[in-house]
């Protein structure tokens, strides 16, 4: 028998920006203020083309000195405000991961080439369901405790049936280790990464912690209709 060769993955190259303590996870929507010269030039460029934008944690290691994580999140840019001086407000979707081999540019920003990751969604209709409906459970709780007005946020939970959407949003808003943020963002199995976002949930609960209390929260709505807030 002869073995079908193995498929080669394609390649994308996206633009990078760089951010000590921002993440984009898929099906969440990330807020950012654009004031400097050469991210205004990449904001426009890729507005200019359609394309999608990379955003990555990249800690500090010396003053001035980053080095951005080669998994994170990419999605298309949309324009909220434009400042008269060139800077501007902008709204970024995440619809995937991406993991970069190198990068292909670094000055004036990074560009990088790698390939976009697939998420492993293998396991027991029964397990999803139940972890679905357990997290969405709590997370309903958390929102009669601690939102006055709770009608949209209670919608977005209430009629929410993808796992991977959820799972993401509690590790965006709920998880402050920026490394096991990280973490979660970079795992495959999407079982595993569910059930770590559940002990996450359980354990504030438990504790009593009132978790992102204060913080503007975007509830996701669809990427052309934009999030719930």
């Amino acid at each position: 028998m002869v073995e079908e060769p193995l498929k080669k993955k394609e390649l994308v190259q996206l633009p990078i920006f760089p951010l000590p303590a921002s993440f984009l996870f898929p099906g969440i929507y990330v807020p950012l203020h654009i004031f400097e010269d050469r991210y205004k030039g990449m904001i426009k460029k890729v507005l200019e083309m359609d394309g999608d934008l990379a955003i990555s944690y990249a800690p500090e290691i010396q003053p001035g000195k980053v080095i951005p994580h080669m998994i994170c999140g990419a999605g298309p840019v949309r324009t909220l405000r434009q400042a008269e001086a060139g800077g501007s407000d902008i709204l970024v979707f995440g619809t995937h991961r991406v993991k970069f081999h190198r990068y292909i540019q670094e000055i004036p920003y990074f560009i990088g080439e790698g390939e976009i990751l697939t998420l492993d969604r293998d396991m027991p209709s029964k397990t999803e369901e139940d972890l679905v409906a357990q997290i969405r459970d709590m997370m309903v709780s958390w929102v009669f405790v601690n939102y006055a007005d709770s009608a949209r946020p209670l919608q977005f939970f209430k009629n929410i049936t993808d796992l991977e959407v959820l799972s993401n949003f509690v590790a965006y808003y709920f998880v402050t280790d920026l490394e096991k943020k990280q973490k979660l963002l970079e795992e495959n199995n999407l079982e595993i990464k569910a059930q770590a976002v559940w002990q996450i949930l359980k354990v504030l609960e438990d504790s009593g912690d009132k978790g992102p209390a204060g913080e503007l929260l975007l509830f996701p709505g669809s990427k052309n209709d934009g999030p719930l807030n």
